[in-house]
């Protein structure tokens, strides 16, 4: 970096440009003070949630779990810890002309230049990636103040469900969790469905909500829920429309993404980070079956890893 002074007449060097503006303010004891790390707060003594398998299965129809999505996407990704290899490009009709069912991640596609072969990853690819997202109230952008440090770090956006029930249960200064639930009852338009969400969101947030929990869990012959992306991008959009988008953070809980796309278009719609239970929970069945020959625990971290992009590269805002 270098800085051209024209009224002093001279050319300030990268060093003497970073150590002016880093000496400003006391970044880092405000950071020491008030930043909070989600690998510090401790375990709730509870259980994590699991579907037994007549559930599970139940789940994996309402979902849309496909026989490949689990051979050929989330089998690949838990054994190798990275998205598996497949041709450029798609010939297969668009979503919205195809007479099937089709998952509105399907209507989205990533631009070609955001597609690298191989498929880059914060694994292999650390120096040049970051998977850090920071959860809560943004504070003052105009402002350099302490409070705007009063953050949780969150070492990368895909989380395990111990790391959610981390965060549902997190008891600090300036820190409070909501959970709304993306269900309606099947005979309620979608519209009106989104309407009382927005509704929850406004009354969350007059109690002081900043982490809302976007959930889908509880999906029976009578409710389903609304689709993750259209949720986590129509929550985005109410809250930049009343002016709350910045003292709120979204982080969603769903069984509906699996693949990497899926993740890439919820954090680019607004998506802090993301709770895949059923993947996860599908990773431990494949390992209850003997078809992956790994321990659970550490393909539900990989699972975790081995979709982590450069998060801010596609996050919203």
């Amino acid at each position: 970096m270098l800085l051209i002074n024209t009224r002093e007449k001279r050319i300030i060097s990268d060093d003497e440009c970073k150590r002016y503006y880093a000496t400003q303010k006391p970044y880092g004891q405000w950071l020491d003070q008030n930043l909070v790390k989600l690998k510090d707060l401790p375990v709730p003594n509870k259980r994590v949630p699991v579907h037994d398998q007549v559930l599970r299965d139940k789940l994996y129809k309402a979902f849309g779990y496909t026989y490949e999505d689990i051979q050929d996407t989330i089998l690949p990704m838990a054994r190798d810890s990275k998205e598996s290899i497949q041709s450029m490009g798609i010939d297969i009709p668009l979503a919205v002309l195809s007479e099937r069912h089709q998952s509105l991640f399907n209507c989205f596609k990533q631009q070609f230049a955001q597609v690298t072969n191989p498929p880059i990853d914060a694994i292999r690819e650390e120096t040049v990636t970051d998977t850090h997202v920071f959860v809560g109230s943004d504070g003052n952008l105009l402002t350099e103040q302490a409070s705007n440090c009063n953050v949780l770090e969150i070492d990368n956006p895909i989380l395990t469900s111990v790391d959610l029930m981390k965060i549902k249960a997190i008891k600090r200064p300036g820190f409070k969790v909501e959970t709304l639930s993306l269900l309606y009852y099947k005979n309620t338009s979608l519209e009106k469905a989104l309407d009382r969400l927005f509704l929850a969101a406004d009354r969350a947030y007059r109690q002081g909500a900043n982490i809302l929990i976007l959930s889908d869990r509880g999906v029976d012959e009578n409710h389903v829920a609304i689709p993750s992306l259209l949720a986590v991008s129509a929550m985005e959009q109410y809250l930049i429309r009343t002016k709350k988008r910045t003292a709120v953070s979204i982080i969603l809980e769903s069984a509906e993404p699996r693949e990497v796309h899926h993740f890439a278009c919820l954090l680019g719609y607004g998506a802090r980070a993301i709770n895949p239970y059923l993947a996860q929970e599908c990773i431990e069945e494949l390992v209850d079956k003997q078809i992956l020959d790994k321990d659970p625990h550490t393909e539900r971290t990989s699972g975790a890893e081995h979709r982590r992009c450069n998060s801010n590269s596609y996050r919203a805002g």
